[in-house]
């Protein structure tokens, strides 16, 4: 598995925060949903830029030091960083899953019913694909 940066996500970031620009300009006195549409493109397209930016500097990283490369590329299939990214990634459900029951219940007693039920939803979304993910990988293993 050779993982190369990608240096079009930058590009695809500049793009796509122009754009939300774009629309913020021909949309001004626009209500509602065409409100903040661009204010989502534009908050994505500057995420992406950064994502951007970190993968030209590997890209550049990679291309200029070939003993760097190779230590990166060791760095990425070694079995305890593996191990240490799965472990992250179920402390991090976890903290999730408790920050999504507090909010849900916080907007509860705030008397905040549709925002109380869209955390809801999305708790039961999460814990859901918990168990949907243990299903396929007790298939897997």
């Amino acid at each position: 598995m050779n993982k190369k940066p990608k240096s079009y996500i930058f590009y695809m970031g500049i793009g796509i925060f122009a754009v939300g620009l774009l629309l913020k300009l021909v949309f001004a006195d626009a209500e509602g949903a065409l409100l903040t549409i661009p204010f989502v493109l534009t908050g994505f397209g500057a995420g992406i830029i950064g994502v951007g930016v970190v993968n030209l500097y590997r890209l550049k990283l990679l291309k200029n030091n070939p003993e760097k490369a190779k230590q990166y590329e060791v760095a990425e299939k070694d079995e305890r960083n593996i191990r240490l990214r799965e472990k992250s990634g179920y402390a991090t459900w976890y903290v999730t899953m408790f920050i999504l029951a507090i909010l849900s219940m916080t907007l509860l007693v705030l008397n905040d019913n549709l925002a109380c039920w869209l955390t809801l939803g999305a708790l039961t979304i999460h814990i859901a694909s918990f168990f949907v993910y243990i299903a396929i990988y007790n298939k897997k293993l």
